[in-house]
């Protein structure tokens, strides 16, 4: 099974999952660079996506502001808690884009540096173009984090099916190191988290991204590494 996003610098890529019975879902994910004041993670995702993160941080977006150029901003106190940051979120199309601020960025700086974001929706998700006082952090790299479903296993277990995460990190390096650790797989290299690790995972490196494989239980790790052994992740045209 496959499916197609854009990172948020517009890049599209190509997740395929052969053992896959579904591909739900899936957001991007950055970090931008703002000038005097920190940084601060955006997300693009589906309104599901935008509903769980209020619902897990306890935020409230109401009251709404128009940025110029016309797009609606709407805010709240993150965690309801005046100490905090704002909360905040923009349609994009069919996508949402959302995140918070640092405690020290009030509603006029966001606006601000909002302003200076050149917002687009694409299809595969939205695309933003930082200029004036936001840029890219040049300490974050941009992701793709997406949910795989896999199938119930042939023997026991009953007839629910187990899925894990893909993190797809875009990489730096563009290209992989003969001498690198890992077994040689369909998708780039294969490696698997140390003993040592409190949670176990799967590591899958190509020439153009870094993707973890996250199951949900760590005594499933030997079903995320075969699955992984097949995935594909890559950019798109």
């Amino acid at each position: 099974m496959q499916t197609t996003h854009r990172l948020l610098n517009g890049e599209a890529v190509r997740i395929d999952v052969p053992d896959a019975v579904d591909l739900p879902g899936g957001t991007s994910l950055g970090v931008l660079a703002l000038e005097g004041a920190g940084e601060m993670q955006v997300t693009a995702g589906s309104p599901a996506d935008l509903s769980f993160f209020l619902q897990i941080t306890g935020t409230a977006l109401d009251r709404e502001v128009a940025l110029r150029g016309g797009r609606m901003l709407r805010h709240g106190r993150y965690a309801a808690d005046p100490a905090q940051g704002v909360g905040w979120a923009i349609d994009v199309g069919e996508h949402q884009l959302f995140g918070f601020t640092l405690p020290t960025v009030d509603l006029e700086s966001l606006t601000g540096f909002l302003t200076d974001v050149d917002v687009q929706a694409d299809p595969l998700g939205a695309v933003l173009t930082p200029g004036g006082r936001v840029t890219w952090s040049p300490y974050r790299t941009l992701s793709i984090a997406q949910v795989v479903e896999l199938p119930p296993p042939a023997e026991g277990g009953g007839s629910e099916g187990y899925g894990y995460l893909l993190d797809s990190r875009r990489a730096r390096t563009g290209g992989l190191d003969g001498d690198r650790p890992g077994v040689p797989v369909r998708g780039g290299r294969l490696t698997r988290s140390g003993e040592q690790e409190r949670h176990r995972y799967g590591v899958l490196e190509s020439r153009d991204f870094v993707t973890y494989g996250l199951p949900g239980e760590d005594e499933a790790v030997d079903l995320v590494l075969t699955s992984l052994s097949e995935v594909l992740v890559e950019l798109a045209p």
